[in-house]
């Protein structure tokens, strides 16, 4: 073999060793990019798009992702200064509704028990009444959720027993149910269940779903706990009513609700807050569908 074919092998061999270089590089740059697309959608950073094998292609390519990265966070932070302005909209319009409500319902208080009324005085102001605990009750899911959404709600940590809370609960609905001319059917274990947490949290949980299964259901409540390995489980019942399979991935969801029309003067809230609170404890909450029955199940870590 002459010396022109020794030198045409060895520029090929230097050829094939820069093209295997190039390639490694670009796989290299391309693990790069996808790396840092990962950690963009998990965490919020200021780091822009690594370069390590820069062509005038990658060049372009890198150049388009940062502006692209750029847009991305400048509108998440837009939306998140919309959501805190939302969020403290929200607290301060219930603050302000709070005091004057508080007045109309204390006046009106004062002229039933003063006496005297005709029969249709006295059912309008029993109408005031109830209109103004329906606006109290929105206003304080508004409120809550506003303070769920913020971290701002302070959850004590005190010794409880979970059971017990319930049945109070339960007991503080009768008239309700009484109204409707429905009894619940009640099957809550006589064991203590106890707990550490915020009475008050676990109270609105409870409280919520009771509501919930009154506003929405007619027929066939129950409300029961009981004992799992390392679980309490709790479960609130009722008709099925207008709720379908498709409504029960967003039943969780802010402001959703199945009464399109909003007749039943609800804000929507009332689970949203059940979970944030469930979450918050460790726990897990659902809604299930079965055979004509709806209901929510809570799991609660509980002691071996």
């Amino acid at each position: 073999m002459d010396v022109r074919a020794w030198i045409i092998i060895l520029v090929l061999g230097l050829l094939c060793l820069l093209f295997a270089g190039a390639l490694l590089l670009l796989r290299r740059q391309i693990i790069r990019l996808r790396q840092f697309v990962e950690m963009l959608q998990e965490s919020d950073t200021s780091i822009s798009v690594p370069v390590d094998f820069k062509t005038t292609e990658v060049g372009k390519l890198v150049e388009e992702l940062n502006l692209l990265v750029d847009k991305y966070r400048k509108n998440l932070s837009e939306l998140r200064h919309k959501d805190e302005m939302i969020k403290e909209t929200i607290t301060n319009l219930a603050h302000d509704v709070r005091t004057p409500l508080t007045s109309i319902e204390g006046y009106a208080k004062i002229l039933k028990s003063g006496g005297g009324l005709s029969a249709g005085d006295a059912e309008a102001v029993d109408t005031i009444l109830e209109r103004t605990d329906t606006l109290k009750r929105l206003l304080n899911q508004l409120f809550d959720f506003a303070r769920l959404e913020s971290d701002s709600f302070e959850y004590r940590e005190v010794p409880l027993d979970l059971n017990a809370i319930l049945r109070k609960t339960a007991v503080s609905f009768y008239s309700n149910f009484e109204a409707k001319g429905e009894e619940p059917e009640i099957d809550i274990s006589e064991e203590e269940f106890p707990y550490v947490g915020d009475p008050d949290a676990v109270t609105r949980v409870f409280s919520n779903l009771i509501f919930n299964a009154l506003v929405h259901g007619k027929t066939k409540y129950s409300i029961s706990s009981r004992k799992e390995s390392e679980a309490y489980v709790f479960c609130f019942q009722n008709d099925a009513g207008d709720i379908t399979p498709g409504d029960l991935d967003r039943l969780f969801d802010r402001f959703y609700t199945t009464d399109k029309s909003r007749s039943k003067k609800t804000t929507g809230l009332g689970l949203a807050i059940a979970k944030k609170i469930v979450t918050h404890m460790g726990g897990e909450i659902k809604a299930e569908l079965d055979k004509g029955l709806f209901r929510i199940v809570i799991r609660l870590p509980g002691e071996n």
